[in-house]
């Protein structure tokens, strides 16, 4: 190869559908400033070396008949399972030895003790998608953008043990702001590119603790089994509520759109008490009661469980002494740009 290979990929807030995802709501989705660099240049070494922003060191590998990276010395571990995937989905032909780099760092804060804590702003899901684009660059034969879509979700729906909507995904690959997709976007390559309602702001809010999306997902599905009466329920004002903020976002009805924003989390609330999910933390409640004496909203964002959150309001100023209330009461709160 003669030229280097760079991909950026943004990471995503989920503003409004999750859960009712799952089940066939629409989503409202954006992309952030945050993105992944995924780089691919030709080797000097007498083998492929792999490294990544979240370890120190390089890694050197190699690949079987089969398309398994076969790692030479030190083994990443779970920060090299995005690589292992892509290669065993896409099985690339490597023309010669090459170097690739993963740089997520921006998906990522140091907190006070020099501990590195993940935002969940979708860094598996911007990577996959990274890594999916940069490899099909190298080829000389590319795919099109729908098997690129569909191959970048296979690569991290092995991440969530198959679980999941896929609509992280879609969102980094379409990098197009904001959108509106379900859970079919991937399969279909359909989505709608939404305008950002004038006079609505927001800011996303880091927590400094760590949600399993897998994990909550599976506890929102085993209980959706063990109350289906309860859970019919919910879903169905899930569904009608998400129409309705899609109908709100697209006529920039900013109180509408934050009304109907706390309707949505009265009902995320509800399910989370019934079945025991976890999506719905302390430190959520928390920002979540700070907020309100601001003439703020606030709700956990994606799959909720600690991860991020996001606040929303009309006016600018509340949202800005909002922000200077949760930087003197809560050091691990962190926002995001």
């Amino acid at each position: 190869m003669n030229n280097e290979i760079k991909v950026s990929i943004p990471g995503k807030i989920v503003i409004s559908g999750e859960y009712a995802v799952l089940d066939g709501a629409q989503a409202i989705v954006s992309t952030l400033n945050q993105k992944a660099n995924i780089t691919i240049q030709k080797s000097n070494e007498n083998h492929n070396i792999y490294t990544t922003s979240l370890l120190e060191g390089v890694f050197p590998f190699t690949t079987d008949d089969d398309s398994n990276v076969v790692w030479l010395k030190a083994d990443p571990g779970v920060f090299g399972l995005l690589l292992q995937n892509a290669f065993k989905t896409l099985n690339p032909i490597l023309k010669e030895k090459v170097r690739i780099a993963v740089d997520s760092s921006k998906f990522y804060r140091t907190i006070k003790d020099g501990t590195a804590i993940k935002l969940g702003i979708g860094s598996s899901a911007a990577v996959s998608v990274g890594i999916t684009q940069a490899l099909s660059q190298y080829q000389t034969l590319r795919s099109s953008p729908e098997n690129l879509l569909t191959q970048a979700n296979s690569i991290h729906q092995c991440l969530q043990s198959k679980k999941g909507s896929g609509i992280d995904v879609t969102c980094c690959f379409a990098n197009q702001g904001v959108i509106e997709c379900t859970k079919d976007s991937v399969k279909n390559y359909n989505w709608s590119i939404l305008n950002w309602p004038n006079g609505l702001h927001l800011k996303a809010l880091t927590t400094s603790q760590y949600g399993s999306t897998k994990r909550l997902v599976t506890n929102y599905q085993r209980a959706s089994n063990l109350y289906p009466k309860e859970f019919k329920s919910a879903l169905d004002q899930f569904l009608d509520i998400t129409q309705s903020l899609s109908n709100a976002w697209k006529s920039e009805d900013v109180g509408l759109i934050i009304d109907l924003l706390k309707v949505y989390d009265v009902q995320i609330k509800k399910i989370d008490k019934i079945g025991g999910i976890g999506i719905y933390t302390q430190v959520h409640a928390d920002i979540q009661n700070i907020a309100s004496k601001h003439n703020v909203f606030y709700k956990p964002s994606g799959a909720g469980g600690g991860d991020i959150g996001i606040a929303f309001s009309s006016s600018l100023e509340a949202l800005s002494d909002f922000s200077d209330a949760i930087g003197t009461v809560a050091w691990n709160i962190g926002c995001l740009d």
